[in-house]
């Protein structure tokens, strides 16, 4: 009997992915493997090191740099999959392991069995750290570490950025930034407002129009519950920016596997860049000793044999797919905003030039120097302060013409203490006064000898009657002129130790 080939009654239509055009073909797990180390074209690591760079000099908190964000609810899986495309184990568990944002630096190097790594990052005292890594292992312990003395809990969060880099023959050329998973409530030791924190943090990032957004999704959790959907969904409506890569398809309950597969095929939730689906090692995995390579042989071996994932597109699963597909989207991305950034540096350029011209001249670099330099501005800031007393004016163009009404305030301010007290003070010519106090002095007679009339007590509380009329309006002088004129010292100590800040901020605190 003739053999007839029978058509996969669980296979589903597909439609091709925007990004892949490729014929369909079968990889060996050998060049599979080989696929997640390529650096792809070699200009991918001129580009991203260019960016890295700039980043590291500090300035992304000026300028957009092209970045791909990794986002994700809690437990996602964001860090396995990162930890497979990397190749180093990353902290994983329950609740919140992502505390900081976790910038992965990865560099692939021609050597064979080459590894190297180095993590860097500012603790909460903004104490810089710098350490080399000596082994793949010891990374998750590291970062671990890092992420304690970032924050100032066992389960808080911070903004700041852990940069870690690994150099080896098994990774791409590829940076991303992987950011907390978006937690809904919060637990014991953690602030109340945990999710609106992690939400803010995540915003910065995706709001920019220069960020890959890469979207975690868990296969076995109703998509259209996701939030790190919802969010990208939020700045990137129509998800040109977007790649969607579905995780833990081996947690699907059967049936389900046909609404995933709508979902790689952009036939549900649309996305320009579409959907690449995977499958990482788990926590029993690892307990087991499985290494990467391994969980990769895994992974292919899953997606051929399924009876649903085996009708996709190679291109559309994998992390060596996602791998490759990630480099390519970031060199694109780069090469698109390369024109634009270069002009932002170089405007960033010229406003630091002006400043520092505006700064002068160098510090002095001997002790003698700079005691002369501390002397000239105590100097400076000691005479105009008292010239502004005498009621001088200072035309010197880099104090604002404010400082010269310092006189003119205290002036006004003493002249209506003066008149006020001239209307309460008593009219010596007046016979009611003399009357009054020989009232009160035969009033306060006793035993005393014969025509001594010396009452200094009763003229001392006759007179305390008159200061106590004054006691008002010489505080509310005093107000006014102290107020002034601590007003006007904090400037003269901003203008005259503007080059050194620190020397400027002491000199404020003490006026």
């Amino acid at each position: 009997m003739g053999k007839h080939k029978q058509k996969n009654r669980y296979s589903i239509p597909t439609t091709p992915s925007p990004d892949n055009t490729e014929p369909r073909t079968i990889v060996s797990p050998e060049e599979r493997t080989k696929a997640l180390a390529s650096s792809f074209d070699a200009d991918v690591r001129p580009l991203i090191d260019l960016v890295d760079r700039l980043r590291g000099y500090g300035l992304d908190s000026d300028i957009n740099l092209p970045a791909v964000a990794v986002i994700g609810d809690q437990s996602a899986g964001k860090s396995s999959v990162l930890e497979a495309i990397s190749g180093v184990q990353l902290p994983r568990g329950t609740g919140i392991v992502t505390r900081c944002p976790l910038e992965m630096r990865m560099k692939h190097s021609e050597a064979e069995d080459m590894w190297e790594g180095k993590i860097m990052y500012k603790d909460m005292y903004d104490v810089a750290h710098e350490e080399i890594i000596l082994n793949r292992e010891s990374v998750e312990e590291l970062v671990r570490k890092a992420q304690k003395e970032m924050t100032d809990s066992a389960k808080g969060i911070s903004d700041e950025l852990i940069t870690l880099e690994v150099t080896s023959s098994d990774v791409p050329d590829l940076t991303v930034i992987d950011l907390p998973g978006i937690a809904r409530n919060a637990v014991e030791g953690q602030p109340f407002d945990i999710e609106a924190r992690i939400k803010n943090m995540i915003r910065r990032y995706i709001g920019r129009q220069e960020t890959i957004i890469l979207a975690v999704l868990q296969c076995n959790v109703d998509i259209a519950t996701c939030e790190a959907l919802k969010m990208a969904k939020e700045f990137d409506a129509e998800g040109g920016r977007t790649l969607g890569v579905l995780t833990k398809p081996d947690l699907l309950d059967k049936g389900a596997e046909t609404g995933v597969v709508r979902i790689l095929n952009n036939m549900e939730f649309t996305l320009s860049k579409g959907y690449i689906i995977a499958t990482c090692r788990g926590q029993e995995a690892i307990s087991d000793g499985q290494s990467l390579t391994q969980a990769l042989e895994v992974e292919e071996d899953f997606f051929k044999s399924h009876r649903y994932f085996s009708s996709l597109r190679p291109s559309q699963w994998g992390i060596p797919n996602l791998s490759g597909r990630l480099s390519r989207e970031l060199k694109k991305h780069i090469k698109k905003l390369l024109p634009g950034l270069k002009e932002d540096v170089r405007s960033k350029l010229l406003e630091t030039e002006r400043d520092l011209q505006e700064l002068g001249e160098d510090p002095p670099a001997t002790a003698s120097e700079k005691r002369q330099m501390a002397l000239r501005m105590v100097t400076e800031f000691i005479h105009i302060a008292t010239e502004l007393t005498k009621g001088q004016r200072c035309d010197d163009p880099k104090f604002p013409p404010q400082i010269n009404t310092l006189f003119s305030v205290a002036r006004r301010a003493f002249a209506e203490l003066h008149e006020t007290a001239a209307q309460e003070q008593p009219d010596t010519k007046d016979r009611t006064l003399k009357t009054k106090l020989q009232q009160r002095m035969e009033a306060s007679r006793g035993r005393e000898f014969s025509n001594f009339l010396g009452k200094f007590e009763l003229v001392e509380s006759y007179a305390r009657e008159y200061v106590l009329k004054l006691e008002t309006p010489a505080l509310r002088c005093f107000d006014e002129v102290h107020s002034k004129t601590i007003e006007i010292l904090k400037i003269l100590a901003e203008k005259c130790f503007e080059k050194f800040p620190d020397f400027a901020d002491r000199a404020r605190k003490l006026s």
